[in-house]
């Protein structure tokens, strides 16, 4: 395995991790469980045993595959595989293309995602990566995202978190 697919951070699985706070440039991997978190990170990765319980997480790239309940996610890039249990979470994107969300991910309770044209970029994180010379960070900022609209994308993009009515969607059949 190369160096810049080493993981700088584990908590492993059957580990209970109470108040998890700081930044790490690097990228983070969940196995374990942890109560309460207040972190920034290049890029974090909850594992399928992965549980993560209120808290707010700041990063390039989020990846979850677990359960994670009451946390906020600022990020550009998030990804919910088809084991990622997601219930009473604010999911703050810099762009609407940066989402990816398996069919088989399951969505519980009050889940609100926002996008903002001016975020991702604005983070700490990105920030940090900005003012860095070193070659790995600034693949971190390029990963970050960026203020240009996406011309398939409407210019104005219409808030859904704060909808009038419920939508009827068929679920197969």
């Amino acid at each position: 395995m190369s160096e810049s697919k080493q993981l700088e951070g584990f908590i492993p699985g059957g580990l209970v991790v109470e108040n998890l706070y700081g930044t790490l440039e690097g990228s983070l991997s969940i196995a374990g469980e942890v109560e309460h978190i207040e972190l920034q990170a290049g890029q974090l990765h909850l594992a399928e045993t992965g549980v993560m319980k209120d808290g707010r997480v700041e990063a390039a790239s989020v990846m979850i595959d677990g359960c994670v309940s009451g946390v906020t996610f600022t990020t550009p890039r998030l990804s919910a595989g088809a084991g990622a249990r997601i219930s009473d979470c604010v999911i703050e994107m810099g762009n609407p293309t940066g989402c990816a969300i398996h069919e088989d991910a399951c969505f519980e309770g009050d889940v609100r995602i926002s996008v903002s044209r001016k975020g991702g970029g604005d983070t700490a994180i990105g920030k940090a990566a900005a003012g860095k010379q070193d070659a790995s960070l600034m693949k971190a900022d390029t990963l970050v995202g960026d203020d240009e609209p996406d011309p398939h994308w409407p210019a104005q993009t219409p808030d859904i978190s704060e909808a009038d009515k419920d939508a009827d969607i068929p679920l197969g059949g």
